[in-house]
């Protein structure tokens, strides 16, 4: 119980989730902790039951605003006087910008595959010896992370910048670091450019006729709400900037639209490789926005 506590608010009601002996720091809310555990038993150890319970609670549901003074008092919602807010584990980062884009292959089950990676990191003296490691292509490249293949002594390089474990031990409780690699990650991972390109072209297929139509539906895809009135205008700026960079002919849209450029995708009607660029940059940007990849 402690553990999917820690899941759901990002911190257990033992904070050392994987020591709860005698030199472990003691429990927050110690009567909680003996009720959920009980409540566990009695509900015959149903699982589904006590995430329904927990996601359904109070405690769960309340909103993850919070002032100054009461993040002063609280920095780690040990109160629980608010919504859990944090970053999202590094499979579930790669996860929401394939499902934003409309890349995700939701197949369940079956052999591990291999997404795009560097080629160095398979061969010495990275490695200890030549790895093989054959790109997947077509729909298996955009399955879920979990189906990530993974040597134990060369990690998978997006999931270990976003604090995913190696295989070396069990782990139940992973460190949450901030880095401006990850930022560099969701930028310029290839599989990230990828999915901005998925997401320009399905905008500017679906999102409508305007622009303004078109911004709120990509940024819905990628954080649930619409944006607000500074946001879209920041948007806004950032596409007719580039939009103009690309139509006057200071950077080449193929670059960016294709790996190759000789073998452009195939663009919505009445859309240019200009356009499809301005989108491309715009959506990389939403795809990187703090609140895409957060659980608040």
């Amino acid at each position: 119980m402690n553990r999917f506590w820690q899941a759901y608010f990002g911190i257990g009601i033992v904070s050392t989730s994987e020591d709860l002996g005698t030199q472990s720091e003691p429990p927050s809310h110690p009567e909680l902790l003996d009720w959920l555990a009980v409540e566990f038993m009695d509900r015959g150890w149903d699982m589904k039951a006590m995430h329904r319970l927990i996601v359904t609670s109070a405690s769960y549901r309340q909103s993850s605003h919070v002032t100054p003074e009461a993040y002063e008092r609280d920095p780690y919602n040990r109160l629980i006087s608010r919504a859990p807010r944090f970053r999202v584990d590094g499979e579930i980062v790669r996860d929401i910008a394939l499902e934003a884009s409309g890349l995700l292959n939701p197949k369940v089950g079956g052999p591990s595959v291999f997404p795009p990676a560097p080629a160095f990191l398979f061969v010495p003296p990275v490695s200890y010896a030549p790895k093989t490691w054959t790109v997947s292509t077509g729909p298996d490249r955009y399955r879920r992370a979990i189906y990530t293949f993974r040597y134990r002594s060369v990690p998978y390089p997006m999931l270990e910048t976003f604090d995913a474990p190696n295989g070396d031990s069990s782990c139940v409780r992973r460190a949450r670091s901030d880095t401006p690699l990850q930022a560099l990650a969701t930028l310029n991972d290839p599989l990230f450019v990828e999915m901005a390109r998925a997401l320009a072209l399905k905008t500017l297929r679906e999102g409508g006729p305007t622009d303004k139509d078109r911004l709120v539906y990509a940024f819905r895809r990628c954080v649930s709400r619409k944006p607000t009135e500074t946001e879209m205008t920041a948007l806004s700026n950032l596409l007719d900037k580039e939009q103009q960079r690309y139509a006057d002919g200071k950077l080449n849209p193929l670059e960016l639209i294709a790996d190759n450029p000789a073998q452009p995708p195939m663009l919505p009607k009445d859309a240019s490789p200009a356009q499809a660029a301005a989108w491309t940059v715009v959506s990389r940007a939403i795809l990187n926005l703090d609140e895409t990849i957060t659980k608040e």
